[in-house]
């Protein structure tokens, strides 16, 4: 068998562990991932290398009824992936029966028309997996089914041992020490972002965006990082700042602390919060922030 390369789209709604199921197939930390729905926002990939060839992961947002204009978006970046990957891996939460939401995903990957692999997550939940994952089996033409714990990392060598025997053979696209597609900024925006999402209430998360206005080593052990944390009310930016500024400080001391292990240095983080009204149902700050333009 020849060298074998590819790309795997992980594709499901929100909150089913896509990204701690990215994090695992890889052995680190690649995906922010928190409990919070939506917490992936981006298509991020993820590279697998091996002696019998490469599998390029595709972590995507979850997939919901579009609310406003960045939903809209999200789903465009899905739509695309499932266009332009090899095989659409439907990752579900075993724990739970099909929903609505669900059956709309199941559509999109029977329309693709793509091979496709059906994984119950969170298999850790259940006494037995036995028939968990019959009730999908109806919705789209899943080629393999797989229950796995991508927090306990069970069942995982079945799922890439079936990936090898589904991708075509080809060449590496990414470099043997390449292991991500992100820059170095949306890391950074990605882990202040995580932090925000963990420590406040469920009325702040969805409205959030952070951007990196400035990155520079200010000397061989020092990175210097400024940050600009967008949100769309005065409510919401007080707080993030909390009482005293304890709430971003708190934020701060946990962003840097990742980002120290990260750069094997230390981190000066400079953090600032910033109100901008309806960002999320604004064209122009969408695409400054890198989200695709919705298809027409």
């Amino acid at each position: 068998m020849g060298f074998k390369s590819g790309f795997v789209a992980l594709v499901g709604k929100p909150n089913v562990g896509k990204s701690t199921l990215l994090n695992a197939f890889l052995g680190r930390k690649i995906a922010i991932a928190t409990a919070k729905p939506q917490t992936t926002r981006n298509r991020i990939q993820g590279v697998l290398h091996s002696p019998q060839g490469q599998i390029v992961f595709v972590d995507t947002p979850g997939i919901i009824k579009p609310r406003h204009k960045l939903d809209e978006r999200l789903e465009t970046s899905v739509r695309r992936a499932f266009k332009e990957v090899d095989v659409i891996a439907h990752v579900v939460d075993i724990s739970k029966p099909p929903r609505e939401e669900e059956i709309r995903v199941a559509r999109m990957v029977s329309q693709s028309g793509q091979p496709a692999i059906l994984i119950g997550n969170k298999s850790d939940l259940v006494l037995h997996t036995d028939g968990r994952l019959e009730p999908y089996l109806s919705l789209a033409p899943y080629r393999h089914t797989f229950a796995v714990s991508a927090q306990f990392e069970i069942g995982l060598d079945s799922v890439v041992a079936t990936l090898w025997d589904l991708l075509p053979e080809g060449m590496p696209y990414f470099p043997e020490d390449v292991v991500t597609n992100q820059t170095e900024d949306f890391y950074i925006s990605e882990v202040i972002r995580e932090k925000i999402l963990e420590q406040t209430r469920d009325e702040v998360p969805h409205s959030v965006a952070v951007t990196v206005e400035e990155r520079q080593m200010r000397s061989e052990q020092l990175m210097y990082i400024r940050a600009s944390i967008y949100v769309e009310r005065d409510s919401q930016k007080a707080i993030i700042i909390g009482n005293r500024g304890q709430m971003l400080k708190q934020v701060g001391q946990l962003a840097r602390r990742d980002l120290e292990e990260y750069y094997s240095k230390q981190v000066y983080l400079d953090l600032w919060v910033k109100v901008r009204g309806h960002w999320r149902d604004q064209d122009a700050w969408l695409t400054r922030l890198g989200y695709p333009k919705r298809e027409t």
